[in-house]
């Protein structure tokens, strides 16, 4: 089995200078204070890190590391949604697309930014746009065909025959 990582190096998603494992480990250790802090109760602590890792990530002059730029948005905009921010767990995944499409114009195939779209698909199905959310999961389809059994789901099946009972 091949995992996800040795795939994006494959696809030329990634290079090896970008693995840098004493930042990843430094990364990890603050997702995991986050996680502790979410688990005390301290969740607008546990935000600040993971603003905080974002904004560490995007000061990196180097070049963005979407997988852990795409963690840590999907970790904080779970929190913020936990928290019942609707309106910043919306704003945090705009973000992430934008800064995405502006250092990388093609995200076609970009399987970080595909879970990061599928998450904000199952996000807006949740807030009851349901054909906003169809058309985000479609993308992240587009974007990583892994993804595909998802648009078997009944949510998004039952969009797909309201859209066809209107054409």
């Amino acid at each position: 089995m091949v995992s996800r990582e040795d795939e994006r190096l494959k696809r030329g998603q990634i290079d090896e200078t970008s693995q840098d494992q004493n930042s990843k480990m430094i990364t990890a250790t603050r997702l995991y204070f986050a996680r502790y802090k979410i688990k005390n109760g301290d969740l607008t602590h546990a935000e600040r890190i993971y603003q905080r890792i974002i904004d560490d990530i995007l000061s990196n002059d180097d070049s963005c590391d979407h997988a852990n730029l795409a963690v840590s948005t999907l970790l904080l905009a779970l929190l913020q949604q936990r928290m019942g921010d609707i309106k910043e767990t919306r704003k945090t995944f705009l973000r992430f697309f934008r800064i995405i499409v502006v250092q990388n114009n093609d995200i076609d195939e970009c399987a970080c930014s595909a879970k990061v779209l599928q998450a904000f698909a199952l996000f807006e199905m949740k807030q009851g746009h349901r054909r906003k959310s169809f058309e985000l999961v479609k993308k992240a389809v587009e974007m990583d065909n892994q993804l595909r059994p998802v648009l078997q789901w009944k949510q998004f099946r039952d969009v797909m025959k309201e859209l066809e009972t209107k054409n």
